[in-house]
């Protein structure tokens, strides 16, 4: 516990140099400890599973799409799922779990990401029957004709650029085409296209149906081959870690 509270201190200690006035603005919450469960704002970090948790609804269940969750004021018209988080809360509980951000996309669809790996789940309720599928299986690859193969999603981070925590700006959470400013993004090839990956109409919820997002980290302290190495003390394009 005492570990994961001098994470957060580290992690808003170096927003607030960044980006002095943040506190009057969508600062990122203190955790509370319940029950062995972080809750920092309304993500849930269990470190026990090494699990980070967001809830959220069903947003589209047909069409292109370029992300898999955004927040609530996100790109909406081409993202599968909305979690009703602030952006900066689902970073803190990532960094919260140990694990340091990646290396982003250059620019959109530009350069593959590289970071700490995590498995996707989305959990939902079906009537009286609890449901629960991989998050690529929502994903269909138009040039495959196949729903996305398992694989590790990566947290790259979001960044503070000019003064603004990016994950802010669009609210671009867990994006399919490679996206700099997102928190997470997918390291496949189909990232660097954004016309060929659509929602997968045979497994995707009704509308509006209630999900929870659930992140877990695949090893603990692992980093990917191509983790970022830390940046230097100037703000532009500083990693939030």
């Amino acid at each position: 516990m005492k570990r994961m509270m001098g994470r957060w201190i580290m992690w808003w200690g170096a927003l607030a140099v960044a980006r002095p006035g943040i506190a009057e603005e969508a600062a990122p919450a203190s955790p509370v400890w319940q029950e062995g469960i972080a809750v920092v704002g309304s993500v849930r970090v269990d470190p026990r599973t090494r699990t980070v948790s967001a809830a959220g609804w069903v947003n589209q269940v047909s069409g292109a799409m370029e992300l898999l969750a955004c927040g609530k004021a996100g790109k909406t018209h081409e993202s599968v799922f909305v979690l009703d988080v602030n952006p900066m809360d689902l970073q803190t509980g990532l960094l919260l779990l140990g694990l340091q951000p990646g290396t982003p996309p250059v620019g959109l669809g530009d350069g593959m990401p590289s970071g700490p790996e995590l498995e996707l789940w989305v959990d939902w309720k079906d009537g009286d029957q609890e449901r629960s599928l991989r998050a690529e299986q929502f994903i269909w690859n138009v040039e495959d004709d196949a729903p996305l193969p398992e694989t590790g999603w990566v947290f790259t981070g979001s960044m503070i650029e000019d003064g603004e925590f990016k994950a802010m700006a669009e609210e671009s959470l867990i994006a399919t085409y490679w996206d700099p400013w997102a928190i997470i993004n997918l390291p496949l090839p189909c990232g660097a296209n954004d016309e060929i990956l659509l929602v997968a109409t045979n497994t995707v919820p009704a509308l509006h149906t209630p999900i929870t997002m659930r992140c877990q980290a695949r090893a603990a302290e692992t980093p990917s081959a191509g983790e970022r190495k830390d940046d230097d003390d100037g703000t532009a394009g500083q990693r939030l870690h």
